[in-house]
């Protein structure tokens, strides 16, 4: 089958692309692992593992999701056994989201695997061209978030 190229070197969908191309790949190693999460739902995961216990509106804004999205994450991760929802101590209408035991060793399991899968994927890169790329990416999400609010 002859493959699509709309994309016509436009940067955006070059972009797109290797988002799921790293996403594709990365979830095949997690299950491989024996880790069933999507790489989708790992934001969710490391918000609450860094900042603690959180609300869904707290998760939305950190991630700059909608809270419709997150909310679809949260009851898919808290019915995988990692996350669990309670009610705030101190006010009571609230509900945090926290990591489960399960959740927590996920976390850590993820940390100490990302690192070398990242090594894996972009190892036919040096060391100057990781930062170069790095700081190229930077700059673009800076661009387009500082133009996201000029035009908002």
């Amino acid at each position: 089958m002859k493959k699509c190229d709309f994309n016509k070197g436009l940067l955006l969908f070059r972009i797109f692309h290797l988002h799921k191309i790293i996403c594709n790949k990365a979830n095949r190693f997690f299950s491989n692992e024996g880790m069933q999460i999507q790489v989708e739902q790992i934001p969710v995961l490391m918000v609450i593992h860094h900042l603690g216990p959180c609300s869904q509106q707290d998760i939305a804004h950190e991630l700059l999701r909608d809270k419709s999205s997150v909310l679809r994450t949260v009851s898919s991760l808290q019915s995988a056994g990692f996350l669990k929802v309670e009610n705030d101590s101190e006010d009571k209408r609230k509900k945090l989201v926290k990591l489960s035991a399960q959740g927590f060793w996920l976390t850590e399991k993820i940390t100490a695997e990302v690192g070398e899968m990242d090594d894996r994927m972009f190892s036919n890169l040096s060391v100057a061209e990781k930062l170069i790329l790095t700081e190229l990416l930077d700059k673009c999400a800076n661009n387009i978030e500082e133009t996201e609010a000029i035009n908002s």
